[in-house]
């Protein structure tokens, strides 16, 4: 792949690339997703080209820091805004009264999803944990512990352990696994998959899961083998970059799988549970096996590898079943992630255990910014903290702007309220610096939507249903009418005789308009309807500027509305100006004849007169003027990190 690699950009280059892209890193949580699995996926391809160019000139080849660097962040991106898509689906769905949560249904029909947006959806908050809270043991009667038939080892479970796991992204629509399983397969995570069915304790689904990964890791060699290099792009990201890896893999992932379903356990005489020795030596002689043992010397040659925490979380797990070594070997292993650790804790710990593992979590990802640990804690006080961690370690003023301000603070949080806003401030400010007009209007233009939605307790998100979709549609138009007709028009443009106001709202409520005189005019006129003296000439054309004829409009509105609003279309009254000042069907009118004009000089003409004078011209085409009116006072920018993009920058109309 020819140009420079994107894992080795600045965060201002990262920032404007995003910001840059076709539909913009920007409001919509599940769009951000999308863009970000598409950088992963760009990051991937240029890695395994570099491996590819290494191995042809017979060198070392080793993924690079800023590989490696960029694949974590991104990852980190990645499970935060799925958690806010997520929470935010849930917490629609509770408002409108939708039965989408059956899963979380608990035996008295207790409440389905708690929280009702992102302040209150984190995990600590789902389980009603404070230190108080935890100290009193009377807290203790809402868990409900039993024995699973196949770990043989406590599972406790609440409502409040089922909405945490929905928070964690363990529970989909009716409470089906498969659907859970089906799902990281389909994003290729064969290791992920295999570790929930083994802490869902369904161990057949662990090695149908296990099994489907060495498939699909043979696939790769085959690729590799075409050319007899490096196995693939996305072999390069699961940690192997030649055929003899992807064997030596899809050979360990078949062990495990044997090993898994082997699976058995003893009852020692002082009744606890054991694995056999002969079970338990094979499970540690897979996890020294080159390519699962896990030191600090393959992380730092290598790629960091998620699968293969998960499959020695799934050999820890069983080894040590049941006891406090087997649980901890999981909920700290940092090459998990948060999300499914947090979902490990909730099914296997008792509460007092469960709150010491969360508050230890909470602690380190506000200590080092860790975007994962707002599934913690939410976007409280504590996750305000979190972001401000992440913007001090990162620089990353675009996700911590995009993701405060997703949620409305309370008044009384005036140093979270403050820090928000200087976040929110430095982003538009970032993105005028660089004359990305279009980026930081479609940002605010997205984050008013989303908040006015907020506000009025309605959708977060579409629905893709039909008849969902529709009713949302119907209510977002409603509201931007709503919105139009409580925000009139501030600027208009005025006679420079007589100085009457042009627009037509404003014709009709001006008296000794001759009527007559009017009614045998053009529907469009080149001259004031008050005074009869012409109109501004466009500075190029010198045609005059087009108004509209209030007569002809008022006796097209009256037969328009015969029955409606008589009383309102008579001598100007000020009344529903809805139906009678809607002039959206102008919208139609080519933009090549709309006027535009200099808010300095004052000189104008039609859009597209200036848009041609001003590709060859810096000055006003006013004889005498020498007004800038294209860019009076900005320099245009050159961007040269974003190569391919048309930076040309437009005079505004």
């Amino acid at each position: 792949m020819e140009g420079k690699s994107i894992s080795n950009e600045d965060i201002s280059a990262r920032m404007m690339r995003r910001g840059f892209h076709a539909s913009r890193y920007s409001t919509d949580p599940r769009e951000n997703v999308r863009v970000l699995e598409e950088e992963k996926e760009l990051i991937m391809a240029q890695e395994h080209d570099l491996q590819m160019r290494n191995w042809q000139n017979k060198s070392q080849s080793s993924s690079s820091k800023g590989f490696l660097e960029a694949i974590s962040n991104i990852e980190q991106l990645l499970h935060s805004w799925r958690w806010i898509a997520l929470v935010e689906h849930l917490s629609m769905n509770q408002r409108r009264g939708s039965g989408d949560n059956d899963m979380l249904h608990a035996e008295n029909d207790v409440a389905v999803w708690p929280a009702k947006g992102l302040i209150d959806a984190g995990v600590m908050k789902l389980l009603r944990m404070s230190s108080r809270d935890v100290a009193d043991e009377s807290n203790n009667w809402m868990d409900t512990k039993s024995t699973s038939d196949t770990l043989f080892c406590d599972v406790f479970d609440s409502p409040m352990r089922r909405a945490a796991l929905n928070a964690c992204g363990w529970i989909k629509k009716y409470g089906n696994l498969q659907d859970l399983l089906d799902e990281c397969e389909g994003r290729g995570e064969f290791e992920r998959s295999a570790a929930l069915a083994v802490w869902h304790g369904d161990l057949e689904s662990c090695v149908s899961a296990l099994q489907r990964g060495a498939e699909d890791v043979r696939e790769l060699q085959v690729e590799g083998e075409e050319y007899d290099g490096p196995s693939s792009a996305n072999g390069t990201v699961r940690g192997f970059s030649s055929k003899n890896n992807c064997e030596s893999y899809a050979e360990a992932l078949s062990l495990i799988a044997m090993c898994v379903a082997g699976f058995n356990v003893t009852t020692a005489s002082d009744g606890t549970i054991r694995t056999t020795k002969l079970w338990s030596g094979a499970c540690s002689n897979l996890l020294r096996r080159p390519g699962i043992v896990a030191t600090m010397d393959n992380v730092s040659s290598q790629v960091h590898l998620p699968g293969v925490s998960y499959l020695r979380g799934i050999l820890l797990f069983l080894q040590n079943i049941g006891s406090e070594i087997g649980f901890n070997n999981t909920i700290y292993n940092e090459g998990l992630s948060l999300a499914d650790r947090i979902g490990f804790a909730c099914r296997f710990l008792p509460r007092a255990d469960l709150y010491s593992f969360l508050d230890v979590s909470m602690r380190k990802c506000i200590k080092f910014g860790r975007l994962e640990g707002l599934i913690i804690t939410g976007l409280d006080k504590r996750g305000i903290g979190i972001l401000q961690s992440y913007m001090d370690r990162n620089s990353d003023v675009q996700t911590t702007a995009l993701i405060s301000c997703r949620v409305v603070l309370p008044m009384e949080w005036t140093f979270e309220r403050r820090m928000c806003l200087e976040w929110l401030e430095s982003y538009r400010q970032f993105l005028n610096s660089l004359q990305m007009w279009n980026s930081r209007a479609a940002f605010d233009v997205g984050r008013f939507d989303h908040l006015r939605r907020l506000k009025q307790g309605g959708n977060i998100t579409l629905a893709s249903g039909g008849r969902q979709f529709a009713i949302a549609k119907k209510q977002h138009l409603k509201d931007k009418s709503q919105a139009n007709n409580n925000n009139p028009p501030q600027l208009w443009a005025r006679c420079n005789y007589c100085n009457a106001s042009l627009p037509l709202s404003k014709l009709r409520r001006q008296e000794g308009i001759a009527n007559s005189w009017l009614s045998r005019q053009k529907p469009v006129l080149t001259c004031c309807p008050q005074c009869k003296k012409p109109l501004p000439r466009c500075s190029i054309c010198l045609l005059s500027l087009g108004c509209l004829n209030p007569y002809m409009e008022l006796q097209r509105e009256r037969n328009q509305y015969p029955r409606t609003g008589m009383s309102m279309l008579g001598s100007g009254g000020g009344g529903n100006i809805q139906g009678m000042e809607d002039l959206s069907g102008l919208a139609s009118i080519p933009f090549a004849t709309w006027w535009s004009w200099c808010m300095r000089c004052k000189h104008g003409g039609h859009a597209h007169h200036l848009c041609a004078w001003f590709e060859k011209h810096d000055t006003c085409p006013v004889s005498g003027c020498d007004c800038r009116c294209q860019f009076d006072g900005i320099e245009k920018l050159n961007r040269p990190g974003l190569q391919g993009i048309d930076q040309t920058c437009k005079p505004c109309p």
